[in-house]
C-alpha cells in the first residue's frame, strides 16, 4: 500500500515537472511564443518555416511589434510582452491578445 502511494506522488509529480518544462521552454523566447500561437491556429508547417522580425517602426500604443514573413501569415502584427513567473524567476513571454491584429 505504501508503494502504490509512493508511485502516485512520484508520477504526480513527473507529470506537473513536465508540464512546467515544457511551458517554460516554449514561453522562454519571442519567437517561441509567435510560432506556438501560429501552430494552435492551424499554420502547422508554415509556423516552423516562417521568418519572424521585428516591425522597423514601433506602434505608439503598444510598442514593439513582431511580424511573420516569407510566408506572410497569422495576424498583420503580433504584440509579445513578458511577466516574470514560476516564483519570479522565469522570464515569461506571452502573446497580448489586445495589441495583436489584423490579419
Amino acid at each position: 500500500m505504501k508503494n502504490k502511494i509512493i508511485k502516485v506522488l512520484l508520477t504526480c509529480i513527473f507529470v506537473i515537472g513536465l508540464y512546467i518544462s515544457s511551458d517554460i521552454f516554449v514561453h522562454s523566447s519571442i519567437e517561441r511564443v509567435i510560432r506556438k500561437d501560429l501552430f494552435s491556429k492551424g499554420y502547422i508547417i508554415q509556423a516552423f518555416k516562417t521568418e519572424i522580425s521585428k516591425r522597423p517602426i514601433p506602434d505608439y500604443q503598444y510598442g514593439d511589434m513582431y511580424i511573420c514573413k516569407n510566408p506572410a501569415i497569422g495576424p498583420d502584427s503580433y504584440d509579445v510582452d513578458s511577466k516574470y513567473k514560476y516564483f519570479g524567476i522565469v522570464k515569461y513571454w506571452y502573446v497580448n491578445p489586445s495589441g495583436t491584429g489584423g490579419g
